[in-house]
């Protein structure tokens, strides 16, 4: 027999399935066709036991490729290389880290190794994708332990996927906006001394906010740890936005591809003040 499951209530109204609070874009990794395979309701990621990650932005058609020793290319262009740990900041909040290992090859080039997904509570993270050695693609998913895994996870260089356009943007040493292409890697990567730049420049500031940092990722790490044990799935949690509510789809008119800046005030600012501290905090993990 079939059974059918009614969200009817009595009296007649539809009442909607429960919305899973530790889990809002409906995230799940499994292994298909020899890939591992990331899919919630706004992106899907495939990983290869060949150096490849792809993420398909669902809404917006756009498509990221890192490949190689690695490329990243942007909807089939080659936008840059990279070195180190690289993570990728999507618009509905998935965070995409991608770790490298030196290619047995030629130990001057890396390759895509690891890469952790994290989106709230939910997380997973897929090893053997470099082709040093064959056949150990993996998946450990985590389920209700996202923000715990996301911690753990070096963040290295941090970028944002574009919100009003094309690629990925950041904020650089001069706080302003900008488009990221390969001049802004070669300045930041953490494997060309991108951390060092940083160190030198902002070392002052830093040691006097040592301790609040201490403090603050302490705070945040026995909080994560304490919701996952002891309240999994019970705290709010902010809508999930398809599409990451693109404010100008295909490019903005605000957005100067040439020079990479912003011309429209609140995005600048808004922008400025989430990945300033991602870009700052994540590159000096190690280096205070």
């Amino acid at each position: 027999m079939t059974q059918i499951q009614s969200n009817i209530a009595v009296g007649g109204c539809y009442q909607p399935a429960p919305v899973d609070a530790s889990n809002p874009t409906h995230a799940s990794t499994t292994m298909q066709g020899g890939q591992a395979v990331f899919e919630n309701d706004n992106y899907r990621i495939t990983m290869g036991d060949n150096n490849t990650v792809t993420i398909n932005n669902k809404h917006t058609g756009e498509c990221y490729q890192a490949w190689g020793d690695p490329h990243m290319n942007v909807d089939g262009q080659h936008a840059f290389d990279f070195w180190g740990t690289t993570s990728l900041k999507l618009e509905d909040g998935t965070k995409v880290t991608i770790e490298t290992t030196p290619w047995a090859n030629n130990p001057n080039m890396t390759l895509s190794s690891k890469v952790t997904i994290t989106n709230g509570d939910y997380g997973a993270q897929v090893s053997g994708i470099d082709t040093n050695k064959t056949g150990d693609l993996k998946i450990d998913e985590a389920k209700g332990w996202g923000k715990v895994l996301d911690w753990a996870v070096a963040d290295g260089n941090v970028v944002q996927e574009n919100p009003a356009g094309k690629g990925f943007v950041a904020v650089d040493d001069n706080g302003m906006v900008r488009k990221v292409d390969q001049s802004y890697i070669n300045d930041t990567d953490l494997l060309k001394g991108g951390a060092d730049k940083l160190q030198n420049q902002y070392k002052d500031a830093f040691r006097m906010l040592g301790s609040l940092l201490s403090i603050s990722f302490t705070g945040m790490f026995l909080g994560a740890l304490n919701k996952v044990l002891h309240d999994r799935g019970d705290s709010p949690r902010e809508p999930a936005h398809p599409g990451g509510g693109r404010m100008y789809p295909g490019g903005s008119p605000n957005f100067n591809e040439a020079t990479g800046h912003y011309r429209a005030p609140h995005i600048d600012v808004n922008l400025r003040a989430s990945m300033s501290i991602d870009l700052t905090l994540s590159r000096w993990n190690g280096h205070v």
